[in-house]
């Protein structure tokens, strides 16, 4: 049977080849600021994991079963959208997405943002609806997104729904070492109903942000306080030491955090009191030979430690569930075990050269991560053409490595081979 995504492959790729000998054409409306404005992708991707069936997740999902491997087709629509009557605006992005895989087959819309913006005067501004805000600096990891569903590290870009915020920010410009200051206050409520995913208690959540550019280096300082999550307070940094290189960093100090471990010998939950700080060091470094390099060490302080883990692994594979966790889901994949990052110490280094081997509309590269403390890690070696007119291809393998009872060791496959084509409008 011909999976839908497969289709969707084929179908951008005819497409791009169709359009791609388009002649430029140059009109000087298209650089006017436009009342409507509209644009997004359309993408489709399919994968193949091979299993790991000696893994504690594998016997978390598949108890009962001898599952070799597995395949995965993922189908997505981003629609973004801008309404312009000065001094307002009003913002959407549209997301429609589709999977198939041995755990489901779903389809779901929403808007990943939805929200108006004002400016009152020329030093504020005024933000209402669903938000998904960018705080930090970090490339793969920000310890100080308070108000920010997690990124994935594997692939960071990618969009992020957003919460139902209010806010409003103050900004300023000077002459001095301080050439730019900027103040923001956010509102996030969480209920039965709104921003319910954002923490258990319902409560107004507070979150103050200010901003400064002194000689050349952004400085952020930021805060938030509320019952939904833990209070917590942060600053970050970024800096140009030359055109071609910039360092980044991160702190966040969190009030009575704590995480859930492995249950007692009763299988009654545990939770214990975890370290109140996380931290980000990073660098983006581009060479005279075209190759973009990003290195970035990450403190998760709330993460497992090496005794947990094994802890974990072992009632997994003694077939005790975790409290709270429903096995022969896929909800097992996004629990505190199978979190991406769910110890302590990472280190993240990415690498991409523009036209290897002369190669015009080509990218190579790879992404290697590294749990410091166990030594498993994660390395994805990825192409990405863009030769074809708004469309860009992209193949990646990700490949596991660690023994019994590490982090990536203990994941739900040992590979994973992936083809994804996204075409612009």
């Amino acid at each position: 049977m011909i999976r839908p995504c497969c289709l969707l492959l084929s179908a951008l790729v005819l497409f791009a080849s169709m359009v791609a000998a388009d002649e430029f054409v140059f009109d000087i409306e298209q650089y006017e600021r436009r009342t409507w404005e509209v644009g997004g992708h359309l993408e489709g991707t399919a994968e193949y994991l091979r299993a790991n069936r000696k893994s504690a997740v594998y016997q978390l999902n598949f108890p009962d079963e001898n599952k070799k491997a597995f395949e995965r087709y993922q189908g997505n629509l981003e629609v973004s959208g801008l309404y312009r009557s000065e001094p307002f605006s009003l913002h959407s992005l549209l997301n429609v997405r589709y999977r198939d895989d041995i755990f489901e087959t779903r389809s779901d819309i929403q808007f990943f943002q939805l929200y108006a913006t004002g400016e009152p005067t020329l030093r504020t501004n005024v933000e209402v609806g669903k938000r998904a805000l960018r705080w930090g600096t970090g490339y793969a990891f920000n310890p100080t997104a308070f108000l920010e569903r997690p990124k994935d590290p594997v692939d960071p870009d990618l969009s992020r729904e957003g919460f139902i915020i209010a806010g409003t920010e103050y900004i300023r410009s000077f002459s001095g070492p301080i050439q730019a200051f900027s103040l923001s206050g956010t509102i996030l409520p969480v209920t039965g109903d709104i921003n319910d995913d954002f923490g258990p208690e319902n409560d107004i959540n507070l979150a103050v942000r200010s901003y400064l550019l002194y000689r050349d280096t952004d400085i952020y300082f930021m805060v938030r306080h509320g019952d939904s999550r833990p209070t917590a307070f942060g600053t970050a940094f970024s800096r140009n030491l030359a055109d071609n290189f910039e360092i980044h960093g991160e702190f966040a100090w969190f009030d009575n955090r704590e995480i859930r471990v492995a249950p007692d010998a009763d299988n009654v939950p545990v939770t214990r009191k975890a370290d109140p700080f996380d931290l980000l060091a990073g660098l983006r470094y581009l060479s005279v030979a075209e190759t973009t390099w990003i290195v970035e060490y990450y403190r998760n302080g709330a993460g497992y430690t090496g005794s947990e883990i094994r802890r974990m692994a072992t009632l997994a594979r003694e077939n005790i569930i975790f409290p709270g966790l429903d096995r022969g889901t896929s909800r097992i994949g996004r629990s505190e075990f199978g979190a991406p990052q769910p110890m302590r110490d990472y280190l993240y280094v990415r690498a991409m050269h523009n036209e290897p081997f002369d190669r015009l509309y080509t990218r190579a590269g790879a992404t290697l991560m590294i749990n410091l403390q166990d030594g498993s890690a994660s390395i994805i070696p990825e192409i990405v053409y863009t030769g074809f007119t708004n469309l860009e291809l992209r193949g990646r393998i990700a490949i596991l490595t660690g023994g019994r009872n590490t982090d990536f060791g203990e994941r739900l496959n040992r590979w994973r081979t992936e083809i994804r084509a996204r075409y612009f409008f």
